[in-house]
């Protein structure tokens, strides 16, 4: 069975998915962050040539790389058997629901100053943790500077390209950690698409971390 698995704007690779790499099966792919940060476009693309060498697959995705694991299937959508979706950053597919515009609102001015060279790493990381609603990572300077260096190049979560005029793929799921509101109602416009939702409450933002993680994925495949 193929398999894809992309990562958030954090981790990478099977470092993103402990749970699932532990129990890899042939034919899963771990995907690796290319540059220094993620880009849905450029990302969708590697997806499909992956997708294409192998006649199609099963495409699981967290976070910010929901949105190249989306696009991917909008643009080819016969290459993706099925669509796995984990606390997506889906934002261009949920505008206009109160949670998703107060974030946008907040983390827009932080994207606005990532080139700017007089704000500092650790006031960059302060003003990015602000926005997202957690406290800053307290990291040594070069770690913190890696991270920066990383958010700094990376596009926001909208604007990424995604259609909400279309449905998703047939065998779309969501599946959420029912903490946030931002993800819950992103989860409830892409169901408007067609998506099934599962939500795993306790696990937070990393889910597949939690064992029932790898359970509900596999019963997704299996439909």
């Amino acid at each position: 069975m193929d398999v894809v698995f992309v990562h958030g704007s954090g981790r990478e690779g099977a470092d993103a998915w402990p749970q699932q790499a532990a129990a890899a099966e042939p034919g899963w792919l771990f995907l690796t962050r290319e540059g220094v940060a993620d880009d849905a476009a450029r990302d969708a693309q590697r997806l499909l040539g992956w997708l294409r060498a192998r006649g199609g697959g099963h495409v699981v995705a967290h976070s910010y790389g929901a949105n190249a694991a989306v696009l991917a299937a909008q643009i080819e959508p016969a290459a993706v058997r099925s669509l796995a979706l984990l606390e997506p950053a889906c934002f261009d597919l949920a505008r206009g629901r109160p949670a998703v515009e107060e974030h946008i609102a907040a983390m827009t001015p932080v994207f606005e100053v990532a080139d700017d060279a007089s704000v500092s790493a650790r006031d960059f990381s302060r003003r990015f943790s602000a926005g997202m609603g957690m406290e800053p990572p307290d990291v040594p300077d070069d770690e913190l500077r890696a991270r920066v260096s990383r958010l700094r190049a990376l596009r926001p979560p909208w604007g990424a390209g995604l259609r909400p005029q279309r449905d998703l793929p047939a065998g779309t799921l969501v599946v959420t950690g029912g903490w946030s509101r931002l993800y819950e109602e992103t989860a409830e416009a892409l169901v408007a698409l067609g998506a099934q939702h599962v939500t795993l409450e306790g696990t937070g933002h990393r889910v597949q971390d939690d064992p029932r993680a790898s359970q509900v994925l596999r019963q997704h495949w299996g439909r």
